[in-house]
């Protein structure tokens, strides 16, 4: 069964009606952001049902290759589905019931009105404690894994940009990181940096690999722009010139 964090008490709420969703045969909806847990809590709910994918479904439907009664199934995507009607009567006619997912729910009318419960999942911004809990689980899978000492928390680099989807890579990159050294990184940069070269103005193009991540350390670093301007050998205005062309990175 898939693990849905939850220790947010908003995340709480939604476990709870979860379970509820458990003991009750009706339709729910499952909305949220790209890699908040959405398919993870379907399965928490229906952990014994296969996940279609919204198209391939109605492929199928179409095809006549599905053969399943008085069942329940999840279904990814659902916003991707275009023959609406084809659907619901397929469901109707099959007493099928549904955990339906979407990044969204901007649904078809129709469609909206088959799910009795609604469960929206936050960005984990928003979600402090999920957050903590899911780097801890991610660190101990990627020693797993990689087969190395678990790594202290201040070393763990996260970003929750995609939610766990960025957060799970960016914990494996921290493990990774600790294995290499200047020749790697230098390797990597090349290899990178030959992929993107393209025009006249490459040099001004990327420059921005070298320079976002250095502002980036020696603010946090630092603290103040004084400082950062006196380490990095740079005047303020000139440190100030760089952090407004950058600002959108930093």
């Amino acid at each position: 069964m898939s693990e849905y964090i939850a220790q947010d008490e908003v995340s709480k709420e939604i476990l709870n009606s979860a379970r509820l969703l458990q003991a009750v045969n009706v339709n729910a909806l499952i909305t949220g952001s790209m890699g908040v847990g959405k398919k993870a809590l379907a399965k928490f709910i229906l952990p014994h049902s296969e996940i279609f994918e919204a198209k391939s479904l109605q492929q199928d439907i179409i095809d006549d290759v599905l053969n399943m009664q008085n069942d329940a199934i999840i279904i990814d995507k659902i916003h991707e589905i275009t023959n609406i009607d084809l659907l619901l009567n397929w469901l109707d006619i099959n007493s099928i019931r549904i955990i339906a997912i979407s990044n969204n729910d901007n649904l078809n009318k129709k469609l909206k009105e088959i799910f009795s419960i609604n469960l929206e999942i936050p960005n984990l911004e928003r979600r402090e404690l999920d957050t903590k809990g899911l780097i801890k689980k991610f660190s101990k899978e990627a020693s797993i894994i990689l087969d190395m000492e678990v790594i202290s928390s201040n070393k763990l680099i996260t970003n929750i940009s995609k939610n766990t989807h960025s957060l799970r890579k960016s914990i494996y990159f921290s493990y990774l990181f600790e294995t290499i050294g200047e020749e790697e990184i230098l390797m990597f940069q090349e290899r990178y940096l030959s992929e993107h070269l393209e025009g006249e103005n490459s040099y001004k193009d990327l420059l921005y690999l070298f320079e976002v991540p250095l502002l980036k350390a020696a603010t946090k670093k630092y603290k103040s722009q004084v400082q950062v301007a006196k380490h990095l050998g740079l005047n303020r205005i000139t440190l100030r010139k760089k952090l407004e062309i950058h600002k959108e990175l930093l």
